[in-house]
């Protein structure tokens, strides 16, 4: 572990005693922490409670080129029928007010039709131990996911992810005005070749086990609610990168900036940005030195809810000569409750992503856009909705252009 990391960890781990001791002596009039609240929401949602033992299950089904962070499919979608059925099942077992322990397990099968292949199935199981005292929330846990993911920018397909991840996770309240939140996670991420990978098109000639990667993050965020409806808050990154297959990838990203929160009931919004830095420790590789940001908002008028969404990242690139691209995006939409069963939507998301370096001259950029409507119709224990949608793909790259309709199934069961 890196120095600059260790030295977080025990900033983290100072501040927590010396906050955490002060603490006790404290009369919040609000001194319920925001993860202790999701958490009793999770456990009012049981289907099923004996003694201290929750449990929570569902089955899903949703398109597998669809990413519901974005609403874009990938380009897998147009070569044929491509989704995921998942059965998500949480259990939660409470020996104690102050301690609750969580396993999640969420086995599932994807179909497609792509690469010979007709399909695999995927999983992911993660454990938690959470822990909440007067004024500090902990959370430590263990992930390990092996699943069929949408990979929207740079390759524009499916592909087969391998994740095993732990890490601590918390806040600490000093006061009912001021918190601190913080992070620590050690990930390692492949992309096995005995599982469904997409097809390397030959202007690429790059597999993608180039990603095949270990990362070290650590994330520290000082909080306070300077207004009554307001949150100010400044925050600290540090993550360091080191791929198993391409060495002049190892990389550190640095991270620091601030935003605020407001929160008015039925409006919300979170704005967050600041300056990143990408430092690559082979010096053939050129470094990254910009703006990140991100912004979130909500607003419920009545029966409809109005959503909007901005960011601006980095991500590592498998195009040539290019070890990162800058991924700016944007989405918008609307749900109307048109009955007590019945819910109509339309989404619209933007995502373009620009590579540095000329490649023949030429500066990669792609343009990704899909806006749909649909509905949501739920009766008794099932859910389900149709999204309809125009997709468009506009790349200055090895002709990977591509547009026409779309169309996204989902379906939820609560047994």
């Amino acid at each position: 572990m890196n120095e600059r990391l260790l030295t977080l960890l025990v900033v983290i781990f100072l501040s927590t005693v010396a906050f955490g001791q002060q603490g006790q002596t404290l009369r919040d009039r609000d001194p319920d922490l925001a993860a202790a609240k999701k958490l009793a929401a999770d456990l009012q949602q049981a289907n099923l409670h004996r003694g201290p033992f929750y449990l929570i299950s569902r089955i899903r089904l949703a398109d597998a080129g669809f990413s519901e962070t974005a609403f874009v499919p990938t380009g897998d979608s147009s070569g044929g029928i491509s989704f995921t059925v998942e059965a998500p099942q949480r259990l939660y077992f409470v020996p104690r007010k102050k301690t609750i322990y969580s396993l999640e397990v969420v086995p599932g099968y994807s179909w497609f039709n792509e690469g010979g292949r007709k399909g695999q199935f995927n999983y992911l199981v993660r454990g938690d131990a959470h822990f909440l005292l007067n004024h500090l929330y902990l959370d430590v846990y263990a992930l390990r996911a092996d699943q069929l993911r949408a990979h929207v920018a740079d390759i524009n397909r499916l592909a087969t992810t391998r994740e095993d991840e732990a890490g601590v996770a918390g806040e600490l309240k000093y006061s009912s005005r001021t918190s601190a939140l913080f992070s620590v996670r050690l990930r390692d991420t492949t992309y096995p070749l005995n599982r469904f990978q997409p097809d390397t098109p030959p202007a690429r000639e790059i597999p993608i086990e180039v990603l095949d990667r270990t990362e070290q993050n650590g994330r520290l965020s000082l909080q306070h609610k300077t207004f009554p409806r307001t949150s100010l808050f400044v925050a600290g990154e540090i993550s360091d990168y080191d791929f198993k297959n391409k060495a002049s990838y190892a990389s550190r990203r640095t991270y620091a900036g601030g935003g605020f929160l407001y929160d008015a009931g039925r409006t919300q919004v979170r704005v967050e940005a600041g300056p990143m830095k990408l430092d690559f420790k082979d010096p053939v590789e050129p470094d990254y030195e910009g703006l990140t940001a991100q912004i979130r908002a909500t607003r419920a008028n009545g029966r409809r809810t109005f959503y909007a969404g901005a960011s601006r990242d980095l991500g590592f690139s498998l195009f040539a000569n290019n070890a990162f691209y800058i991924a700016t995006a944007a989405h918008a939409g609307v749900d109307h409750i048109a009955t007590r069963k019945l819910t109509l939507h339309a989404r619209t998301a933007f995502e373009r992503d620009d590579y540095e370096t000329e490649v023949n001259g030429l500066h990669r950029r792609d343009d990704i856009s899909f806006s749909s409507v649909g509905f949501t119709y739920g009766v008794r224990a099932v859910r389900f909705g149709v999204d309809v949608g125009w997709y468009e793909r506009d790349s200055t790259a090895f002709g990977d252009v591509d547009s026409g309709i779309r169309y996204v199934l989902r379906l939820s069961l609560t047994p």
